[in-house]
């Protein structure tokens, strides 16, 4: 009988341990998920406003390279011309952080 209480009290810490295992990966798990939720919002948002603003950029009849700031996001438009031959635009439109980083880019050319 001795011996069997010594058994149940390893077992009970070992099953514990596993326990706590399980717990902790299941919370790494669902903290990953979210930190992926936010990044996946934040880019959708993102290119939302990318491609407003290179919209706009494309029905401008000279469109003009500028700056703005908007929710979060700084979004900075360059406009230069493809070639000295033809009478087409380069429009780059890239999305930062605040803190200068990179989130996305566009690109594309439009006639003059």
């Amino acid at each position: 009988m001795k011996n069997d209480e010594g058994f149940i009290l390893i077992s009970v810490l070992i099953a514990l341990g596993v326990f706590s295992l399980l717990v902790l990966a299941i919370g790494q798990e669902i903290n990953l998920m979210g930190k992926v939720g936010r990044s996946s919002a934040l880019k959708a948002k993102a290119l939302v406003d990318a491609v407003n603003t290179m919209e706009a950029l494309k029905q401008e009849e000279k469109p003009v390279s500028g700056s703005e700031e908007k929710e979060g996001f700084i979004i900075e438009s360059k406009v230069k011309e493809f070639s000295f031959s033809s009478q087409i635009y380069e429009i780059k439109v890239t999305v930062e952080d605040k803190n200068g980083k990179e989130i996305l880019s566009l690109q594309t050319l439009r006639e003059k």
